[in-house]
């Protein structure tokens, strides 16, 4: 007597009819809960990594928050001890009440902000004075000096030469140390007095009332850490400033620290500022929420804070910061847009292919699912069989996925895509039930004619196709939308439902060329063509999910080619907006010797210097602005920014015409109206406009002119400290800018048109969205592969019957294989095409509906551009892959044996 299985043997049996759909709808359950879960926590991970990028990488003059005042603060104590720490004796009671008000508004800072800024730090310097020996040596400089003085000076500067700095006691020199670089360039020894010019306008102090001002060098100093970010706010502490223009004797300027009890003293006899700053960690921006810390950060620069306990004195705080934050989050925020709209692709076939498996699940299992239903089991319970087998398969895959998920993304979404990932496990249940119909319970043929779409499929795919055109019509007419508000859901479903919305419209479409084949065959004698016609219009079983699989993976590679070109353009863009050549230097003043001898250096095809020169008036017909004049060698501004987005045309400007011509900045002209326009009193012709100057940031109001024109307008001379280079093709920039840095020799900041952009392309959010389309594109090709080995099995019964019958009227086999072959290659030959026209089209949606300009450094939106060499290539590799798929589908398309098929066929 045969032993009945046990329940183990028969659980697994069930579960393994058919293995292979099983495992199918597992792992595309676990993929998609995988994606949702870790998605929206990635792209919370990626805008995070690019706020903490871009704001890490600033210099801390820009980072940081600081305020100047004209003026000197009431002097007095602090309340809170905790102020006054490591400062030096004597400092409390002159600068201890303007770091007790500095400590309180830190304190009241916003809870997103207050751990990213350190303590406030600040100093107050006087007015220039001149100080002269008693005889000056031909070769020194006339030395200037700003009385200096800080709460902690100590522990920042140590003594290398001299002793400290004692109080003032009314009397006599004031004693103050220099830097020992300072102390050097204006050649004072330590012990030397030195006094000021009667010419000196000081008010009244003591000795001073009549002019008589006296230093003495006691001591020179170096910095404890000269790369701390504390001397980036004091320019001239650690060096003297020499201005030489080749017409008198230079000038060195630097500041000369005084004891703080001295600077009480003084600081009534001379016009005073004070400069206070909070540093700011870029770095600790990785850990803080974007939205959250640029709201703090405009609150904290949008108020006042008083520096007096009067309230009369304020200082606002600025920060470029503000602009970078809001840059870097737009940036992270399309890009999120951006990789949801890929994303949507590859969830959506991966859903499908899961109803796909669950129909080949049920085609296994009709014999078994028949006879139920004639032992009396009604429907409903089949389907809740089913959908209970289907839980059983999805939910644990589902819940395993989704704490992956979470394990190797550590930033925090909300609960909603970890619930939403869970709930990904009930789709295998759904689509197990009511993939069940009354008419797979019956004995039919399903190939006989052709297929008749219910009224309800019909309505379906109406309302898809209303609800795709409602959406990319909305999409066109809202236009772009604020790049920091985070992903719209209009501009995720509207790619959506045209993904969808092509994909049934291909596949209406793809019968059309399949009857026109189907018609010249029956002209002709074979039957390879006229039999894999008319199967392939007669049963076309799971031909739109393969369609929208194949049409995605094609799309998408269409779709990253575009998306990707158009933003490592935007990347070149934005970097010659930041250059504004191939090299650009800046810093001391820039003559015409130092720019012939940039010229001259080996690799450098051209040098012109850029001037940011004084505010003048321009009149035009609608009003009159102050504006900052931008003056270069226009020509030759033109030959080095060639080629550049946004440069200035050859020849728009000729220099020296009559009335002189210049370039008004496209604001300016819109406010000044067009028609007479004066530059201060004399006439001028505007022969165009610009954006901006490519490498010059400032107001967006400004006129540009020639050097020449320029001189004769206002009598200014031409000291540029701005120079752009223009290198040869092939030379190595890196070099040549190291070479152009020695013979600058004094400090300056050099930028690299090539390291600019590589900067750009690599930040987190370039380098997230290269790689999510990248991975998105490869998902879509192995989706592609597993629909068509599931075409393949869901059509495998009748396959089987045809071939058998064919078979058993001599049919060989190349020929069968024939006959399979036209059951996937025209899928193929449908999803490039279709997959074409919709790759095409989601980037149009894109720059449509996504704000670009963060990747292009401002300006217009960019359009499209085109790569044909990673175009080509992405689409050749798909192709490619479909190819191979499709080999595979024909030769994993095996058929049931003809004996078998001929024993159980009943007509």
């Amino acid at each position: 007597m045969t032993r009945s299985p046990g329940l183990s043997a028969l659980t697994r049996r069930r579960f393994a009819t058919p293995r292979s759909a099983a495992l199918v709808i597992i792992a595309l359950t676990a993929f998609a809960a995988f994606v949702i879960a870790a998605a929206p926590r990635a792209l919370v991970g990626v805008v995070r990594a690019e706020v903490a990028h871009q704001v890490s990488d600033m210099p801390a003059i820009s980072r940081d928050l600081s305020a100047s005042l004209i003026g000197s603060p009431a002097l007095g104590s602090a309340n809170d001890p905790e102020v006054i720490g490591g400062w030096d004796e004597g400092a409390e009671d002159v600068f201890g009440a303007v770091g007790q008000l500095l400590a309180d508004n830190r304190a009241s800072l916003e809870p997103a902000l207050a751990p990213l800024v350190g303590e406030a730090q600040f100093a107050a310097y006087a007015q220039d004075l001149r100080v002269d020996p008693e005889s000056l040596p031909p070769q020194a400089p006339i030395s200037i000096v700003q009385l200096f003085a800080e709460p902690a000076m100590q522990s920042s500067v140590e003594l290398v030469d001299g002793g400290w700095p004692e109080p003032w006691t009314g009397t006599g020199p004031v004693e103050i140390v220099l830097s020992q670089v300072a102390a050097s360039t204006m050649q004072w020894p330590v012990g030397e007095v030195r006094s000021a010019p009667p010419s000196t306008r000081v008010t009244s102090v003591d000795d001073w009332l009549e002019g008589a001002v006296e230093i003495q060098l006691v001591g020179t100093v170096t910095a404890i850490d000269p790369d701390a970010d504390r001397w980036a706010h004091l320019p001239t502490s650690l060096i003297a400033t020499v201005f030489d223009d080749g017409n008198r004797r230079p000038t060195a300027t630097s500041v000369a620290w005084v004891h703080p009890e001295s600077w009480a003293q003084i600081v009534p006899a001379l016009r005073a500022e004070l400069q206070a700053w909070y540093p700011v960690d870029g770095g600790a921006a990785l850990g803080a929420e974007p939205v959250e810390l640029l709201s703090a950060l405009r609150a904290a620069t949008s108020t006042s804070v008083p520096v007096d306990e009067t309230g009369q004195l304020r200082v606002r705080f600025q920060s470029e910061i503000v602009d970078v934050l809001s840059t870097a989050l737009s940036r992270a925020n399309s890009a999120s847009a951006i990789l949801a709209v890929a994303a949507v692709g590859p969830l959506a076939v991966s859903v499908s292919l899961v109803v796909l498996a669950a129909a080949l699940m049920i085609r296994r299992r009709r014999a078994d699912l028949s006879l139920m239903s004639a032992r009396g089991a009604p429907l409903a319970r089949l389907r809740r069989l089913l959908f209970g087998e289907g839980l059983i398969l999805g939910i644990p895959a589902a819940i395993l996925a989704a704490i992956g998920a979470i394990a190797v993304t550590p930033n925090d979404a909300g609960p909603l895509p970890t619930l939403l990932a869970v709930a990904v496990g009930v789709v295998p249940g759904v689509a197990l039930a009511f993939t069940l119909r009354p008419a797979l319970l019956e004995r039919g043929r399903a190939d006989l004619d052709a297929p008749v779409r219910s009224k309800a499929v019909r309505i379906a795919e109406a309302v898809v196709l209303l609800l795709a055109a409602v959406a990319v019509v909305q999409l066109f007419l809202r236009g772009i939308g604020s790049a920091t508000d985070g992903i719209d859901p209009l501009v995720v479903a509207a790619p959506l439902l045209a993904t969808v919305a092509v994909a049934l419209i291909v596949v209406r479409l793809h019968p059309i060329p399949i009857a026109a084949a189907l018609r010249v065959a029956r002209r002709g004698r074979g039957v390879v063509g006229l039999v894999g016609a008319a199967r392939n219009l007669r049963d076309s079983a799971a031909g739109t999910t393969a369609v929208l699989a194949m049409l995605v993976a094609v799309a998408i590679a269409v779709f990253s080619s575009l998306v990707l070109a158009t933003v490592d353009r935007g990347a070149v863009v934005a970097a010659q907006r930041d250059v504004g050549g191939d090299i650009r230097l800046a810093g001391p003043y820039f003559d015409d010797d130092m720019i012939d001898s940039m010229r001259a250096v080996e690799g450098v095809d051209d040098a012109v210097g850029v001037l940011r020169g004084d505010y003048v008036t321009v009149a035009g017909p609608d009003g009159r602005e102050s504006v900052q004049v931008t003056v270069t060698d226009v020509d030759t501004l033109a030959a080095v920014q060639r080629g550049m987005v946004g440069a200035l045309p050859a020849g728009l400007i000729t220099p020296a015409s009559d009335p002189v011509q210049i370039v008004e900045s496209s604001v300016l002209a819109a406010d000044l109206g067009e028609g007479q326009t004066t530059f201060v009193t004399s006439p001028v012709d505007v022969v165009g406009t610009l954006d901006r100057v490519l490498g010059l940031t400032g107001s967006e109001k400004f006129v540009l002119m020639d050097r020449a024109d320029y001189a004769a307008l206002t009598g200014f001379g031409f000291f540029p400290r701005t120079v752009m280079i223009d290198v040869a093709p092939g030379a190595d920039a890196a070099a040549i800018a190291d070479e152009l840095g020695d013979l600058v020799g004094s400090a300056h900041s050099t930028r690299i048109l090539e390291e600019s952009t590589a900067e750009i392309q690599a930040s987190p959010a370039v380098s997230a969205l290269r790689f999510v389309l990248l991975s998105a594109l490869a998902v879509a090709v192995a989706l592609s592969v597993v629909a068509l080995l599931l075409v393949a099995g869901v059509s495998r019964d009748a396959r089987s019957r045809v071939i058998a019958l064919l078979r058993s009227m001599g049919l060989d086999r190349p020929r069968s294989r024939g006959v399979v072959a036209w059951e996937f290659v025209p899928l193929g030959v449908t999803a490039l095409v279709g997959g074409v026209v919709l790759g095409a089209l989601l980037p149009l949606l894109v720059v449509t509906s996504i704000d670009l300009r963060p990747f292009t450094g401002g300006g217009g939106q960019p359009s499209i551009a085109v790569d044909p060499v990673l175009s080509g290539t992405l689409i050749a590799v798909v192709v490619v892959a479909l190819a191979l798929a499709v080999v595979g589908g024909v030769a994993s398309a095996r058929t049931t044996s003809m004996a078998t098929v001929l024993r159980t066929e009943e007509d």
